[in-house]
């Protein structure tokens, strides 16, 4: 039982169909070796023929889209995912053997989470946490519970979901699309992410390895562990087929060569040499996964598999038709021969609790378990969880994808968009779009506590924008992906106001009661009142906007805001009426700015074209030369609109400066690694300072400065989406994809002596060592341990070390050479050269 994923660059991708015109663009997503524009087009025909609604996988496209446009190389191709992974551990030696890059500046940034962790039940209609793709509980202790998110990393529970911990912050993937936990030893953990690769740890997660490759080109769905022989292994990767280890990992081989796709794969409940695989066909093993045969019955839709203890003869199927529910069906012959259940037109997979749409995002959101002890109840998901009490002869809607559903209609609210199910005992756990869910009690009368949110306390919200308020204490608005729009009040606490995928949000430049906000391709909304209500603004006619589409307030005129569709609009009114303010363009823009000092002075862009207005688009707006790569963010100067930055995607450059109103430009390359820069602001200080974020890190630089100066101090290894600085309090804000909002102190001023001094009391001894390594720290701190190898492999990873003085390290597992000891106490990194013999 397992969620299924089509990944491409970054973002899931729900599969649509099975026509070849959709096959052909998904296969050219998978393939890796196509342009944007060339998979663009074969998406763009489809499209015109199924059309843009509900369940076309029309919204899925476009998010892959905004997310590939923004790292594409300069060849307008994606880059796999591996060379960013060698590119950062590149960067992490160099780091290490050059310290000065990162501790040279004043400060190297003080980063702490602002959340959100939780979410309530004001506005957003569907609220939750963020992504959960993959999860493994303890069988031995329920409460021992470890979570991957897509682009948050690996998290652990040891107390049933009270607290919980991020386990790969600072590893170099924090891509994470199943997990599975040693049946023989809890404290092994396994990962699958993309290219097939597959990570272990040893150590409850304080450090990862990649253990083997199954297959290289797709997205790792499901790993399955032998119950007995944990050398034995399989694991489902989605767009090339199933794959079996059996030492351990290390190696993988294709258990299935007629197969180019792979579902699911299960043992037999009490014969392991019993398997079941799902992939083109349904597929059954009975020497362990040696060879396998085709069962007849199925057509080539993607099939999701169910098994039981309670009759290990009994095998349930559950399977698409295109993104919508296909057929049930179920084997008491340990699936040699299947019956179809029949179901009518009832689509399971959509958003009625009825089952009377035609909506769905098949196989993305699509599972089916089996009670381990009453083989006639069975649950299945698509978008909603239903249970059967019957053996799959009619099933009940448990869930409703958002809270006014759940409350109408008398179910539990778990977020829609069910990525994986499982019971562990007698209870039933649900990994989501908005995070892990609990059934207590599977079999307890419907109603609206049906389902408990396990989520409290993972910060793994997926921000496309964030907007803050010039104000002490700060409010914070921002929009995510699946989990709405949410904003950081001055009581410290989180609100949830807009539901569906949230996109450009700010605070209102004169009253921080006002909030304004979008959904998806521009949908305009605004709340009076902080978000505890909202009303929608009319959007300006005709059409619609990107993805994420630009939205954006006058630095001066009160109530005046604009928003870009394919061409910019004003409003003077606060969004209620709309007037165009620049020519039509070819397609709709990405990123408009207006100057702080001068609202007539406007820039914009789409992909690499970059225009400009200095009379508030009283004439055409004029095309700016001279840069290169996709614009993905726009910063002016607060004090002066000749002085502008942007991020790109040109390896050759990243980030470009001008000082003269684009008639040139410098390249700021400089000393970046070769990440994508993403997002890009200017801080108001006499010495222009100017950061970057990328999807490693965030880069500093100014005046005074040669080169840029990482200033990531405490953040994790996350896609940095937007920037924003509060200069009443003097903090920078980071909207991440993956991992919430974060904050620190902006850039002050050179080291101190003392800091210098602090460095120098510092001291490794002794150097070089064996098994032991004592760690002189010359205050009582905590203290964060880390150890990489020479190139740049993270080996040991100690959080939180309560250091009185000295510590003693315990590096007995390590091979000899050189080792850097990395260690960061309130806003201070050392890096200290270790020799191990």
């Amino acid at each position: 039982m397992k969620k299924l994923l089509l990944l491409a660059a970054v973002a899931l991708f729900g599969w649509g169909t099975t026509t070849s015109q959709a096959q052909e663009y998904l296969d050219m997503i998978e393939a890796g070796t196509f342009t944007i524009d060339e998979i663009r087009t074969s998406a763009e025909a489809y499209f015109e023929v199924v059309g843009t609604g509900r369940g076309t996988g029309f919204k899925q496209f476009k998010r892959w889209e905004y997310m590939a446009e923004r790292q594409q190389d300069d060849d307008g191709r994606l880059k796999p995912e591996t060379y960013y992974i060698n590119e950062l551990r590149q960067f992490e030696a160099y780091l290490n053997e050059n310290p000065s890059a990162r501790s040279a500046a004043g400060g190297t940034g003080d980063w702490v989470e602002e959340g959100p962790t939780s979410w309530d039940d004001y506005q957003g209609w569907n609220p939750g946490i963020g992504r959960v793709t993959g999860f493994a509980v303890d069988p031995a202790d329920n409460n021992h519970i470890v979570i991957g998110s897509q682009t948050g990393g690996v998290w652990k529970t040891l107390d049933g979901g009270t607290s919980w911990t991020p386990l790969t912050d600072y590893f170099i993937n924090l891509d994470v699309y199943s997990v599975a936990m040693d049946p023989q030893d809890s404290d092994t953990y396994f990962i699958g992410s993309f290219s097939g690769i597959i990570y272990k740890s040893t150590d409850a997660g304080a450090t990862w390895a990649q253990i083997g490759t199954a297959g290289g080109a797709s997205v790792v769905n499901k790993i399955l562990i032998h119950p007995t022989d944990s050398n034995i292994m399989f694991a489902s990767v989605q767009n090339q087929g199933i794959y079996r280890s059996v030492d351990g990992g290390a190696t993988w081989t294709d258990a299935v060569p007629s197969a180019n796709r792979g579902y699911d794969v299960e043992f037999k409940p009490g014969d392991p040499m019993t398997v079941y695989a799902s992939g083109n066909g349904f597929y059954k093993s009975t020497d362990g996964g040696v060879s396998f045969t085709t069962i007849s019955g199925f057509t080539v839709n993607p099939t999701m598999i169910g098994v039981t203890p309670a009759d290990p003869d009994r095998v349930y199927a559950v399977q698409s038709n295109g993104n919508r529910f296909g057929g049930f069906f179920s084997s008491v012959d340990s699936g040699d021969t299947f019956t179809n259940i029949p179901h009518g037109s009832t689509n399971y997979f959509g958003y009625s609790v009825f089952g009377s749409d035609t909506a769905g995002q098949a196989p993305r959101d699509m599972d089916i378990i089996v009670s381990p002890t009453d083989a006639d109840e069975v649950l299945i998901a698509g978008i909603l969880v239903w249970r059967s009490f019957n053996a799959g002869v009619d099933f009940e809607c448990t869930s409703g994808w958002a809270l006014f559903e759940s409350s109408t209609h008398n179910v539990g609210y778990c977020h829609a968009d069910v990525d994986i199910l499982q019971y562990v005992g007698d209870k039933v756990y649900a990994g989501t779009d908005g995070g892990l869910f609990i059934a207590e009690d599977p079999q307890a009368t419907m109603s609206q506590s049906f389902w408990t949110d396990l989520s409290f306390g993972l910060g793994i919200r997926q921000f496309y924008k964030i907007g803050i308020s010039q104000s002490d204490p700060i409010i914070i608005t921002g929009g995510s992906q699946d989990n709405g729009t949410s904003v950081y009040t001055t009581a410290g606490e989180w609100r949830d106001w807009l539901g569906a995928d949230g996109m450009e949000s700010f605070v209102d430049k004169t009253n921080n009661s006002v909030l304004y906000g979008t959904t998806q391709f521009g949908q305009l909304y605004r709340s009076n009142n902080g978000g505890v209500s909202y009303s929608n603004l009319n959007e300006p006619a005709p059409g619609s906007g990107n993805w994420v589409s630009p939205f954006e307030q006058d630095p001066v005129a009160t109530g005046t805001v604009y928003v870009a569709y394919n061409r910019v609009h004003k409003s003077t009114n606060s969004g209620g009426s709309w007037t165009p303010i620049s020519q039509v363009f070819p397609t709709n823009l990405d990123n408009l700015k207006i100057a702080n000092t001068d609202s007539n002075v406007m820039w914009a862009s789409w992909d690499a074209a970059l225009l400009k207005t200095e009379d508030g688009g009283a004439t055409p707006w004029q095309t700016v030369t001279g840069v290169a790569g996709n614009i993905n963010s726009i910063a002016i100067h607060p004090n002066d609109p000749n002085k502008v930055a942007l991020a790109t995607s040109y390896s050759g450059a990243r980030v470009y400066v001008t000082l003269d109103g684009g008639a040139t430009w410098l390249n700021y390359k400089k000393n970046l690694p070769n990440f994508t820069a993403l997002s890009v602001v200017w801080d108001d200080t006499s010495v222009n300072g100017l950061y970057v974020g990328m999807n490693y890190g965030i880069f500093y630089i100014d005046d005074t400065m040669s080169d840029w100066q990482v200033y990531n101090t405490n953040l994790p290894n996350v896609r940095v989406n937007e920037l924003e600085i509060n200069n009443a309090t003097d903090r920078i804000y980071a909207g991440t994809y993956g991992r919430g909002v974060w904050s620190s102190p902006v850039y002050d001023n050179p080291l101190s002596v003392a800091d210098n001094n602090f460095e120098t009391l510092v001291s490794l001894y002794p150097n070089p060592a064996r098994d032991e390594v004592s760690i002189s720290w010359p205050t009582n701190s905590e203290v964060d341990v880390q150890v990489f190898d020479i190139n740049g492999r993270l080996l040991i990873n100690e959080k939180d070390v309560n250091v009185q003085g000295v510590y003693n390290l315990n590096i007995s597992r390590l091979n000899s050479g050189v080792h850097f000891v990395r260690l960061s106490s309130e806003g201070k990194m050392i890096v200290k050269k270790l020799i191990v013999n």
